[in-house]
């Protein structure tokens, strides 16, 4: 007896290389016998579970895009289609297929997007979609650069973000202009967008600001955008810029300079003395100048005139926000205006920083000086501004723990003005004479320096060899003066024993006039005239010197000692000063004083500053009707007294 059994079964691709096993059992016989089936289903191409639907990578990275696909035939096929295009390697040499997996190397942004992977084989085909999802770093843009806004309204900054992902917290700002702000504003975010809302706005809050966007993938990415801020002009108005001044005289141009701010861009208008300006006259010229908010005009006043130009010239600054006026004064020149709101900057313990604001500088170069004054002391010092006319100074030299009243004023060529803010004293005590932060002494740190290096006996060895080493030029000065004075003496005795030849040699030539020019001494060096007394015959002639002879010249009457005399111009009756209590020449003066102190030459007589121009001699002096004038030898002018009687030619002489 025969058993037949049948089995259907609907077949799918999971049943593939399944086994199907028929088992028959007789209970008679207590025995049983099976057999087995295995299933070779046939299906077109299917896509594994484990087949992703997205694959992230970073930009600048490889992608790999997977195919994990089964069927039955296995002989295969699949081909990969981006943006409806197949991708081939022939294609872009970064696509490398391995087993239908897809690889992309240096993926960039624009690789992002679905993927279609496409397989087939005898029984069919079949797709399915992957999206490669390629996250960069952001780049950002303002939606609007500059940003313009009406001083007191709201002003919204936007800044735009490409970037993936997009993530909470991404955007931040940045104040770029001067200073440090705590506070910009408000701050927000929308799908990828930066918003900075600033209420309010004022003149200062107009500049440069910086928005950065950081998604966690480097580099961040940042960009500046400026907001504008509109506003009606602001004229400069401070003392410098109310006045002008320039001579009247008809040769000089004057600029009356008239600057403002403002936003949008500022035009002005000229007026003289109330009345509007003709800027088509050929006496006055406008200029303008513009950088970023400053506008800048400045007219020029041709040919100066007192009488026609010396006004009151307005100047008034408009745009769309509003109007500013400015009254300028063209004026001669005249001493500075004082400078205004000092103030202390640094106070130390030998030192004081000052500030202030100059005033109208007459026209003219201004320089500034500073006056200082302590509890005790007889006058004021004064300190002369370097650079000249800097408005920020140190005065070094101050003693610690002192109070000083400091004031400052101005100067040019024609005058001074008055001190700052109407005389107004600036009291400063210097600070401490320990310092503030280790309260150490000078003296003590540098005992402990001393003491923490060298030796003591080597730092004052050092100390006394270095005073010894500055002092040497001197001490070589001094020496060379003595000696010097030592062979001045030494002349001295042997010119008192060749005085009496020489007086019998001049006594035999009496009678003989010798005419002017004429060598009577081939040997004398040099040569003074003494006078022992208030005659004239009680003069005697002594001379120095035995070696490189010298001319000797006589004139009529004896020509006044020669002392130093200030360099400058002459006199009203062309002549040069010689009082002795002038200028000294340095180079002079000492060889004079040497000479004085060796000879018998009685010391010159004081004359008061204050007395008539007169020629010094004998330790008198003598006035202008005293004393003629006559060409002397090389063409020099020579003031001769007159003659109160007649003298000896040997005598009468000058050394030239």
């Amino acid at each position: 007896m025969s058993r037949t059994s049948k089995l259907s079964l609907t077949l799918e691709s999971h049943h593939w290389r399944k086994r199907i096993t028929c088992q028959a059992f007789s209970n008679v016989l207590s025995e049983g016998v099976n057999n087995f089936y295995s299933l070779d289903v046939l299906f077109p191409p299917e896509f594994s579970d484990e087949q992703p639907d997205e694959v992230q990578v970073i930009e600048d990275e490889t992608a790999t895009l997977p195919a994990k696909v089964s069927a039955n035939p296995d002989e295969i096929t699949c081909e990969w289609i981006f943006q409806g295009e197949k991708l081939v390697k022939e294609r872009d040499p970064r696509y490398t297929f391995s087993d239908w997996t897809l690889e992309i190397v240096n993926v960039s942004r624009r690789d992002g997007g679905d993927y279609i992977i496409e397989c087939s084989n005898a029984e069919g085909s079949n797709r399915t979609k992957l999206r490669l999802d390629v996250q960069y770093s952001p780049t950002v843009r303002m939606k609007s650069d500059p940003v313009f806004v009406n001083i007191g309204d709201t002003a919204d900054l936007l800044c735009v973000a490409d970037a993936n992902p997009i993530t909470s917290s991404m955007f931040s700002w940045k104040w770029m202009g001067e200073g440090e702000r705590d506070e910009l504003g408000e701050e927000s975010e929308d799908d990828g967008t930066g918003v900075l809302t600033i209420y309010e706005v004022t003149r200062d809050r107009a500049g440069v600001y910086q928005c950065t966007a950081d998604n966690g993938i480097s580099p961040t990415g940042s960009v500046e955008g400026q907001l504008i801020v509109r506003f009606a002009p602001d004229l400069q108005k401070g003392p410098q810029w109310r006045k002008v001044a320039s001579r009247g005289d008809g040769s000089n141009d004057a600029n009356v300079v008239c600057q403002a701010q403002g936003v949008p861009r500022v035009q002005f208008r000229w007026a003289k003395n109330g009345f509007p300006l003709d800027l088509g006259n050929p006496r006055y010229e406008e200029t303008t100048e513009s950088t970023g908010t400053i506008h800048t005009s400045i007219l020029t006043v041709i040919n100066v005139s007192a009488a026609l130009d010396y006004a009151i010239f307005t100047c008034t600054a408009h745009n769309s926000m509003g109007e500013d006026s400015l009254d300028i004064q063209l004026l001669s020149t005249n001493h500075p205006d004082p400078p205004s709101d000092l103030k202390l900057l640094r106070v130390d313990q030998t030192s004081v920083t000052l500030e202030w604001m100059p005033g109208f500088d007459g026209g003219l170069t201004q320089i500034f000086r500073v006056r200082y004054q302590w509890a005790g002391s007889a006058s004021y010092m004064y300190v002369d501004v370097f650079p000249p006319t800097a408005t920020v100074y140190t005065v070094t030299g101050l003693n610690p723990s002192t109070m000083y009243n400091f004031s400052v004023n101005a100067l040019n060529s024609i005058g001074e003005s008055s001190y700052a803010d109407n005389n107004k004293i600036l009291m400063v005590t210097t600070a401490d004479a320990k310092e503030a932060d280790g309260g150490v002494s000078t003296a003590d740190q540098d005992s402990a320096l001393a003491g923490g290096g060298l030796p003591v006996y080597v730092v004052v060895i050092l100390v006394v060899g270095g005073v010894l080493f500055l002092l040497n030029p001197f001490i070589c000065f001094l020496l060379a003066r003595w000696k010097r004075r030592r062979s001045l003496k030494g002349d001295t005795s042997s010119i008192s024993q060749e005085t009496k030849s020489e007086e019998q040699r001049s006594t035999a030539s009496s009678s003989t006039r010798y005419a002017s020019r004429e060598l009577i001494n081939a040997s004398a060096q040099r040569t003074l005239l003494v006078d022992s007394s208030s005659e004239p015959d009680s003069s005697v002639y002594e001379s120095y010197g035995r070696e490189n002879p010298h001319y000797y010249y006589p004139t009529e009457a004896y020509s006044p000692a020669l002392y130093a005399h200030p360099e400058g111009p002459e006199d009203y009756d062309g002549r040069h000063g010689t009082s002795p209590f002038t200028h000294v020449y340095e180079e002079v003066r000492g060889m004079y004083e040497d000479l004085q102190a060796c000879s018998p030459l009685p010391p010159a007589a004081h004359i008061h500053p204050q007395a008539p121009f007169s020629t010094y001699y004998e330790g008198r002096a003598y006035s202008k009707a005293d004393v003629d004038v006559t060409i002397g030898a090389y063409d020099s002018m020579v003031y001769r007294r007159r003659r109160d009687t007649d003298l000896p030619f040997e005598l009468r002489g000058e050394l030239v």
